[in-house]
């Protein structure tokens, strides 16, 4: 089995969870960010009985096909979900896909992205990892020119004026409507050299920090316009001007298609790493076959406006299945 570092662990589900804040739509003020880092700190405490679980010397090649089937379920229909959010967010980001006649288009963006998704997962798990970590590098470079410029040029009475209607439960909830890594998470963390403690520690901490960026610098730029902005952090990225001469739109372009293309590339080589596991025998085109399956489940669930669903999802894969995990492997013994 290959063993990646806890750098390359979290650089692999921090993409996809920087890409779903990236995709977020919706009002977000103090009180979301707020209720975001409750999230993290609920999805933290879930994770624990699964630490454990490896920690002990569990696997996850040895929980049952039922067991390893629900995950990959979960992991598919956030598979879909990701795409869903590519394909809406390419709107406003200038992704001409109209002239292919809309779901055409949809197709070929989702085409051209499996492509690339299959060269990646064909170099393996270790080979990933590493080119995750000089993504996030470049992300987190570009992240800091915005927040940078967030800071000097922003109106900071926006922390104090921009509003939403949400509750603040609805505010935890949304936020794990943007913890999309953590069905990766699951698979991954079984990968890691190291405490998985230790590692899991680090992951949650750079998500908090991702978030507090993200979202304090979106409020910072994009607060004054919050009510008629549709894609909050997207929004901030082309209004914020760190470059007398150049604007940072081409900038958070490059990122987004980067960190769209591993999201979705670490989503498949995890769902296609359980299905190697629930079919041994299947070992032709199990990449495709995930790639086919996430763009058709894609069409029929948006993952939009079901954060209680993400919720109990969450807490069934992170904290139930891993507790029942323990007490067979107590019973056993």
């Amino acid at each position: 089995m290959d063993k990646i570092t806890k750098n390359q662990f979290s650089a692999m589900i921090l993409i996809t969870d920087a890409f779903s804040l990236f995709c977020f739509r919706g009002q977000i003020s103090i009180k979301s960010l707020i209720g975001f880092l409750c999230g993290i700190a609920i999805q933290f405490l879930m994770s624990l009985p699964l630490v454990k679980f490896y920690s002990t010397g569990g696997n996850i090649e040895n929980v049952g096909k039922i067991i390893q089937t629900v995950y990959f379920i979960y992991l598919l229909l956030w598979g879909g979900v990701l795409f869903s959010m590519l394909w809406k967010a390419s709107d406003v980001i200038y992704i001409p896909y109209e002239n292919s006649n809309g779901i055409w288009g949809k197709l070929l963006i989702a085409g051209m992205i499996a492509v690339v998704c299959l060269y990646a997962s064909s170099t393996g798990i270790k080979a990933v990892s590493r080119s995750a970590v000089i993504a996030v590098g470049a992300g987190m470079v570009s992240l800091l020119v915005v927040v940078i410029s967030a800071l000097f040029n922003s109106d900071w009475d926006n922390i104090q004026n921009t509003r939403t209607t949400e509750s603040f439960l609805t505010e935890i909830s949304r936020g794990f409507f943007i913890s999309g890594g953590l069905g990766n998470f699951v698979v991954f963390l079984g990968f890691t050299k190291g405490k998985y403690i230790q590692n899991t520690i680090y992951y949650f901490f750079g998500k908090l920090i991702l978030t507090v960026a993200v979202v304090l610098s979106s409020i910072l730029v994009a607060g004054g316009i919050m009510q008629i902005t549709e894609f909050p952090v997207v929004t901030a990225a082309q209004l914020s001007q760190p470059f007398p001469v150049q604007r940072i739109d081409s900038l958070f372009l490059i990122i987004f298609a980067v960190f769209a293309v591993f999201a979705i590339g670490i989503q498949s080589l995890a769902t296609a790493e359980l299905l190697k596991k629930i079919i041994p025998k299947f070992r032709y085109l199990r990449t495709t076959s995930v790639l086919i399956l996430m763009i058709g489940s894609a069409f029929l669930f948006s993952g939009e406006n079901n954060g209680i669903i993400y919720i109990i999802a969450t807490g069934i894969m992170l904290f139930v299945i891993p507790c029942v995990m323990l007490l067979k492997r107590g019973t056993a013994r």
